[in-house]
């Protein structure tokens, strides 16, 4: 790998662990002031909700600056507001839930326009896709693993200041790092207008039919996927296995082992993942759909835990060959914009997935959602094989 991409890899990894550590610090300690589940509970939907403003607007903030400057400067200002924030905890006996609100939204949108652009940023970085979008994986992953059971370590035996502090710490370590990412311009034309700036990533998809395929099929498995959102697996939990909720963290426990074992897989072997795109997404989704369906059918704890790290492994097998699939499949001045509509399309439908997830398993059961969850990758299956030419 290049230099430029583990610099990149390195200074993600700082950055992602220090925004589990804020948001779980947040939320413990919103929780902790109010004692309100639904207080706690806004933490998350602020943050998704300013994600998706932030994935529309990426298109006019990467017109004016490079893609590594909107990756330098959205984390110096994440550490700037951070910095404010530690003064703050440092001044007051007690900052109220609003005003860490406020410090949530504007941190999350800056890391809503870092988010698309990390990503169209790794082919101009990448000496090979494949290992490159292993390693970002295996990163994003192992950290979500450590970052969330260390950072309620941290505020638990340290304190929030104390934890805070490793945050700007973790962040200043990020900004320093993205300081030395070489340049990476995108061309635009200057007689663009800021509305066709924003509904350039749109056209590419509708002229496209490689990317509508890529959105269609993502758009099946986003809605399959939604049985993994805690407050449908804890049904299943808590229902089926009849465990308690503990049981649901050894699952999620489970599950990111799985990915990070296949990220190493991909990583050893992409060649030969990339040598036929298109067999390397159908056999991981079959396989996954008959696992959703054993899941269901042996519903038995030691083995939900082994089916739970096999979906994980299969999932993120493949999605190396889909990463790599869009990066080669649109131009570099583009990509930007296209991943900032996949990001728009994904946060939303997922929203509106979980809402009708969620209305299936209370009215009919976990069941039938399992069952769902697996006719859908069975479709998406069914419609890669279709268009597998467009997919090689």
């Amino acid at each position: 790998m290049s230099n430029s991409f583990i610099k990149l890899l390195v200074s993600q990894l700082f950055a992602n662990l220090a925004d589990i550590f804020f948001r779980v610090t947040i939320i413990a300690n919103i929780y902790m002031i109010s004692k309100s589940v639904i207080a706690t509970s806004l933490v998350p939907i602020l943050i998704g909700i300013s994600s998706f403003v932030a994935s529309i607007l990426v298109p006019l903030v990467t017109k004016r600056l490079a893609l590594n400057k909107v990756l330098s400067l959205s984390q110096f200002g994440k550490t700037i507001l951070l910095l404010i924030l530690v003064g703050m905890f440092i001044v007051m006996k007690s900052v109220p839930p609003l005003v860490m609100y406020l410090f949530v939204v504007v941190i999350s949108i800056l890391d809503g326009f870092a988010a698309p652009v990390s990503y169209a940023i790794v082919p101009r970085y990448a000496t090979n896709l494949g290992k490159a979008n292993s390693a970002l994986s295996m990163s994003g992953e192992a950290t979500q693993l450590v970052g969330w059971g260390l950072g309620g370590l941290l505020f638990a035996t340290i304190g929030l200041l104390s934890t805070t502090l490793i945050i700007l710490l973790l962040y200043i370590i990020s900004s320093f790092m993205m300081l030395f990412l070489p340049d990476a311009e995108v061309e635009v034309l200057e007689s663009e207008a800021n509305l066709d700036i924003l509904v350039k990533g749109w056209k590419s998809v509708a002229r496209d039919p490689r990317l509508r395929l890529f959105i269609s099929a993502n758009l099946f498995e986003i809605f399959s996927n939604t049985i993994w959102v805690s407050s449908i697996i804890l049904v299943f939990v808590t229902e089926l296995l009849n465990e308690t909720e503990s049981y649901w963290g050894y699952s999620n426990t489970a599950y990111s082992i799985g990915i990070i074992t296949s990220g190493l897989i991909a990583f050893r072997l992409s060649e030969k993942f990339l040598a036929a795109k298109w067999k390397s997404i159908l056999f991981p989704l079959v396989s996954i759909a008959i696992v959703t369906l054993a899941i269901i059918l042996f519903p038995n704890a030691q083995m939900f835990l082994f089916f739970s790290a096999l979906v994980g492994m299969l999932s993120q097998l493949k999605e190396v060959p889909e990463s790599v699939f869009l990066q080669e499949t649109v131009e570099e001045n583009n990509l930007v914009n296209v991943y900032s509509v996949i990001e728009v399309i994904s946060t939303l439908s997922f929203s509106v997935f979980v809402l009708l997830m969620s209305y299936i398993t209370e009215n009919f059961g976990i069941t039938i959602s399992f069952l769902l969850s697996a006719i859908c990758l069975i479709l998406e299956a069914i419609l890669i094989y279709i268009r597998r030419d467009y997919l090689k």
